[in-house]
C-alpha cells in the first residue's frame, strides 16, 4: 500500500512536471517568437538609422554650402554697402562744408553789419545823453527843489529852537538845585535813621545831625542786640514783620523807580 501510494504520487507529480514543461515551452516559443520579432524590428530600425545618417550627411554638405554661398552674398553685400556709405558721406561732407562756408560768409557780414548798427546808435546814444545832460530845468523841478530848501531852512530853524530850550532847561535845573541846596543845606548827608541812638533831652540845643550811618550789625549782635537781651527794642504787637528772624547776609532791597516820570514845567 505504501508502494503504490508512493507510486500514486509519483505519477501525479510526474503529469504535474509535464503540464509545467509543456507551459514552458510554449513559453519558450512565445519568447522565441518574439525575439525573432524583434531581430526584425532592429533590423529594420539600423536600415532606417543608416538611411537617417546619410540623409543627415547629405544634409549637413548641404547647410555648409548653404552657409558658405550666404557668407560669400553677405559679404559682397556688405562691400557693396560699404562703398554706397563712402560715397554718401562723402557728398555729405562735400555739402556741410559748403554750408559751413556759406554760413561763415553770412555770419562774417551781419557780424560787420550789427558793429556798424552798433556804432550808428553808440553815437546816438552819446548825442542824447549829451542833449540830456544839457537840457534846461523844468519849472516843477524848481518848485520842488525851492519848497525843499524852505522846509530844510524851517527844519533848521526848530532844531536851533530845541537847542536852545535844552540849554534853558538844563541851566534851569542847575539853578533849581543850587537854589534848594542853599535853602536847606550846602552839604546833605545821605544815610538812614538809627533808633539805637540815644535820645537827647529837648533843652539840649546842640547841632545834631539828623540822619546818621548804619551801624555795624555784628558788632551790635555780638554787644548783646539780639533775640532775649535787654538792649533789643520791642518788637510791635501782632506785626508779622518782627517775628521773621533778622539776617545780616542777606541784602535789602533795592528802591523801586517812580512809575511816572517826572515832569517840568516851562517858564515863558
Amino acid at each position: 500500500m505504501e508502494l503504490e501510494r508512493s507510486i500514486d504520487i509519483s505519477r501525479r507529480q510526474s503529469k504535474e512536471h509535464m503540464c509545467r514543461i509543456t507551459d514552458l515551452q510554449d513559453e519558450v516559443r512565445h519568447r522565441e517568437h518574439h525575439i525573432s520579432d524583434l531581430d526584425k524590428e532592429v533590423q529594420h530600425l539600423h536600415e532606417n538609422i543608416s538611411a537617417l545618417t546619410k540623409e543627415l550627411e547629405f544634409k549637413g554638405k548641404e547647410i555648409l554650402r548653404i552657409r558658405s554661398e550666404s557668407n560669400q552674398q553677405m559679404r559682397l553685400h556688405e562691400q557693396d554697402l560699404n562703398k554706397k556709405l563712402e560715397k554718401e558721406l562723402d557728398v555729405m561732407t562735400a555739402d556741410h562744408l559748403r554750408e559751413k562756408n556759406i554760413m561763415r560768409a553770412d555770419f562774417n557780414k551781419t557780424n560787420e553789419l550789427l558793429k556798424e548798427i552798433n556804432a550808428a546808435l553808440q553815437v546816438s546814444l552819446e548825442e542824447m545823453e549829451e542833449k540830456y545832460l544839457m537840457r534846461e530845468s523844468k519849472p516843477e523841478d524848481i518848485q520842488m527843489i525851492a519848497e525843499l530848501k524852505a522846509m530844510l531852512t524851517e527844519r533848521d530853524q526848530v532844531i536851533k529852537k530845541l537847542i536852545e530850550d535844552n540849554k534853558f532847561y538844563q541851566l534851569e535845573l542847575i539853578n533849581r538845585e543850587t537854589n534848594f541846596n542853599k535853602v536847606f543845606n550846602s552839604n546833605p548827608t545821605v544815610g538812614v535813621i538809627n533808633p539805637l541812638t540815644k535820645q537827647k533831652k529837648k533843652n539840649d540845643k546842640s547841632p545834631t545831625n539828623r540822619f546818621v550811618s548804619v551801624p555795624n550789625l555784628s558788632a551790635l549782635e555780638s554787644g548783646g542786640v539780639g533775640n532775649g537781651h535787654p538792649n533789643r527794642l520791642d518788637p510791635i504787637p501782632n506785626s508779622p514783620v518782627h517775628d521773621i528772624e533778622f539776617n545780616s547776609s542777606k541784602p535789602l532791597p533795592q528802591p523801586v523807580p517812580p512809575k511816572e516820570p517826572k515832569t517840568f514845567l516851562r517858564y515863558q
